[in-house]
């Protein structure tokens, strides 16, 4: 995995705050960035595991092929999607407004104690 688990938990509680009625899918989403292989097969077409680690899901142009997914319509934020989407902030280098914060204690940490 890219990033940290401090930068996924930042993004975690950053997409809670915003929209507190995903907090189930995003946990869920977190469990399978941590713990569940999320390849890139081509472009904008992703593997996702799914959360009992028996099969994948493919992620293709935004559109997953999982039954939550597929019932409730076009644009919903199924698991799958969702840990797509963090995965590939920790890709590029998470920013949430938690994780920049995070990055600034750490910072002012490091310096009080090279100070002391």
């Amino acid at each position: 995995m890219i990033g940290t688990i401090e930068e996924l938990r930042g993004l975690i509680n950053d997409a809670a705050m915003r929209r507190p009625h995903l907090t189930g899918r995003l946990e869920k989403a977190a469990f399978l960035v941590l713990l569940r292989p999320i390849e890139r097969l081509g472009t904008d077409i992703w593997r996702v595991g799914s959360e009992d680690g028996l099969r994948f899901y493919t992620v293709k142009e935004g559109e997953c092929e999982c039954s939550d997914y597929l019932r409730h319509g076009s644009g919903h934020p199924c698991k799958h999607r969702i840990a797509l989407f963090l995965h590939r902030s920790l890709e590029n280098g998470a920013r949430g407004p938690a994780v920049q914060k995070q990055r600034d204690r750490a910072q002012r940490d490091n310096q009080e104690t090279i100070t002391e």
